[in-house]
């Protein structure tokens, strides 16, 4: 348990480095997270995110593995069938949106 502290720390602590190495400019990050200038940058300086804050935070900096996350849910989701038929999708789908 004590490593998985350690690595979130260590993780919290490398967030700014990673944001200032990703293709995204600070704006996006600020509106991504709702936070305006001062208050974005108060908080990467401090390290002081929010747990929801991070957890954006790494599906925008790794968009890969949280598809690849993704894929394999839905895998194991239809080995353990865990699936809807397509036409009852469609007809979920019709009587949500009124089509």
């Amino acid at each position: 348990m004590i490593e998985i502290v350690e690595n979130y720390e260590n993780y919290i602590n490398s967030l700014p480095e990673l944001i200032g190495k990703s293709y995204y400019k600070a704006e996006f990050f600020m509106q991504k997270l709702g936070l305006k200038h001062a208050t974005y940058y108060r908080k990467l300086r401090s390290k002081s995110f929010t747990h929801q804050e991070v957890k954006l935070i790494t599906t925008i900096l790794f968009p890969e593995e949280i598809l690849m996350q993704e894929l394999q849910k839905s895998e194991d989701d239809i080995k353990a069938g865990r699936i809807v038929d397509l036409s009852d999708f469609k007809e979920k789908l019709r009587a949500k949106y009124n089509i």
